[in-house]
């Protein structure tokens, strides 16, 4: 590597970043001369802070404390690490290899100046001057045996670093794909929430245990510390806290065979890092192979899939094609993905809530929790489904200028969301089933009522879309310039969804009755009157469905000009 380029690097970084904040004008200036002086002031706190506990908190502290501690630390320095790398996915390096390639320049000392610019972060300046301080005050509490912290410390960050850096280069490679870079990102995002409701799902699942609270406490923190160590020992980021324990111990072998481990993994990490980037940018990295078949001797493309010229039983042409053009775009947008995700998160937030709730309700109400929740989940669909032809935008012309009666336009739509809604939905009954188990009539009709249920929210939905359209910008779930009126339609839908899902309950509030009043106490009126509820949603759907075609078909120009106007 030639110092004398790696100088010059440095420098055009350095005036590159000069230059924003010229531009940026005086008062972002200000505002980023306040933000380094509060890092500088946050990397001093952190020191102190981790030296202080160091020197007189961990020394009286028992062996298990002691590595919890660090295990709290390694957890949070990884967490904002996390968080700081979700932020920018779509960044792979400071400086361009494109814009270099051409100069007779060594790309090991670009590379070397993106990886060092990756390190700079909020995490780093508080986190890591947290631990040096904490390792500092250790070797003044426990002796200079603990000076073998500060190698295993450099490994620990050389691995962290190195592995983000080489998951960052990989993403940044997969996101020449703008789909793919959305997908990524959205899905990045769902992942991170999911891992940090762990928690909560271990105590879903009843991983906690019961007992008195003061046995529960001693017993929860020698678990912990039995888990912690068996992890520390098989998960390289927890070779730190382990390494730091045992030198408490007066035993160094653990620490220098983590500072080793990691270093090597480090060290690979920065090399495979390195030769995907030059296959990247040398455009030597391997694409999507084409599948092809051998026949008599000769390669010939595989056909293309005739996904969308199947023909769903008992429908037009064109609402079947419609709804499976739905199902398609429904599975590839990365914005309708997070939106169908979404509910996971709900089941998995609220049926922890649930879990520790430890009532009773009563049989009637058990079949109202299924129901609500069957509704919270048709709630926070609605920016998709009340919104159908906004996600379409210039695709929407599809319809316009095509053929297709506008009713199977609607009913295709509605068709497309039903594999996702009433998969969610059954699982959302499974669960409350699971949690409260209800009669097997109430079980029975609560299953048979999600249907009668999603018809009245798809009537509703397709007014909703018609009246109140909205432009959605690519890629994500914002309106782009929403009218006043657009906004008051469907803020007042939040207060008239219930109205409208009201009438669904009418069965199980008649089966009530018979029980307060004492009479048909025999009856399995639910099951019975929704039996009828559904036999009578489902004549009156086409019919209102006939009505909302006859909409479209008037507001169709409108709604095209709506949604295809400028994404600002």
């Amino acid at each position: 590597m030639n110092w004398h380029y790696l100088k010059t690097f440095i420098w055009l970084r350095w005036r590159l970043r000069s230059n924003q904040r010229r531009k940026a004008g005086t008062f972002s200036a200000v505002l980023q001369t306040v933000v380094i002086i509060l890092a500088i002031a946050a990397a001093v706190m952190g020191l102190v802070i981790g030296f202080g506990v160091g020197l007189f908190a961990l020394p009286s502290a028992s062996l298990d404390v002691f590595m919890l501690v660090w295990d709290g630390v390694i957890a949070a320095f990884l967490f904002f690490w996390a968080v700081e790398l979700l932020s920018e996915l779509q960044r792979s390096e400071l400086l361009s290899f494109e814009k270099l390639l051409h100069l007779p320049v060594s790309l090991s000392g670009v590379f070397l100046i993106n990886y060092l610019g990756s390190m700079f972060c909020g995490s780093v300046i508080f986190w890591v001057p947290a631990m040096i301080g904490l390792a500092i005050g250790l070797v003044f509490s426990k002796g200079l045996i603990m000076l073998l912290l500060f190698p295993l410390l450099a490994m620990f960050i050389l691995a962290v670093s190195a592995l983000t850096f080489q998951f960052r280069g990989w993403l940044a490679s997969m996101m020449v794909n703008q789909r793919r870079r959305r997908s990524i990102v959205a899905f990045a995002s769902l992942a991170f929430i999911l891992i940090f409701q762990i928690p909560n799902i271990l105590n879903f699942t009843g991983f906690s245990r019961k007992g008195p609270l003061s046995a529960r406490t001693g017993r929860s923190l020698e678990e912990r510390a039995a888990t912690a160590r068996v992890a520390n020992k098989i998960v390289p980021f927890g070779w730190l806290a382990y390494g730091a324990t045992a030198l408490a111990e007066k035993n160094a072998v653990p620490a220098l065979m983590g500072t080793v481990g990691l270093g090597l993994i480090g060290i690979l990490s920065l090399r495979r890092s390195y030769g995907t980037t030059l296959r990247l940018y040398t455009g030597d990295f391997g694409g999507v192979k084409k599948q092809t078949k051998v026949v008599e001797g000769t390669s010939q493309a595989k056909p293309a899939a005739t996904f969308f010229e199947k023909r769903l039983p008992g429908l037009s042409e064109h609402a079947s094609a419609i709804a499976l053009a739905g199902f398609r775009s429904l599975t590839r947008a990365p914005e309708a993905k997070m939106m169908l995700l979404s509910p996971v998160i709900m089941v998995v937030v609220f049926g922890g809530m649930l879990s520790r709730m430890g009532s009773n309700p009563s049989e009637f109400v058990r079949p109202l929790f299924a129901s609500g929740s069957v509704a919270m989940l048709l709630l926070i669909l609605t920016s998709l489904a009340g919104n159908q032809f906004g996600f379409d935008r210039g695709g929407f012309r599809v319809f316009v200028l095509g053929s297709a009666p506008r009713r199977d336009i609607l009913l295709g739509k509605n068709l497309s969301l039903v594999p996702f809604i009433m998969t969610l939905a059954v699982l959302v009954t499974v669960l409350i089933e699971i949690l409260y188990p209800m009669r097997l009539d109430h079980f029975l009709a609560s299953l048979l009522q999600l249907i009668p249920m999603y018809l009245v929210f798809s009537l509703v939905a397709n007014l909703l879309s018609i009246l109140a359209p909205m432009p959605i910008k690519p890629g994500s779930l914002k309106p782009s310039s929403p009218k006043g009126m657009a906004i008051l339609i469907h803020f007042a839908f939040f207060f008239l969804f219930p109205i409208a899902l009201s009438p669904t309950l009418i069965p199980l509030g008649i089966e009530y009755l018979f029980s307060w009043s004492g009479r048909y106490t025999w009856f399995p009126a639910y099951l019975i009157f929704t039996v009828a509820e559904f036999a009578i949603v489902a004549r009156l759907y086409p019919l209102v469905l006939d009505f909302e075609g006859n909409l479209l078909h008037r507001r169709e120009q409108r709604i095209l000009e709506i949604v295809t106007s400028k994404i600002e």
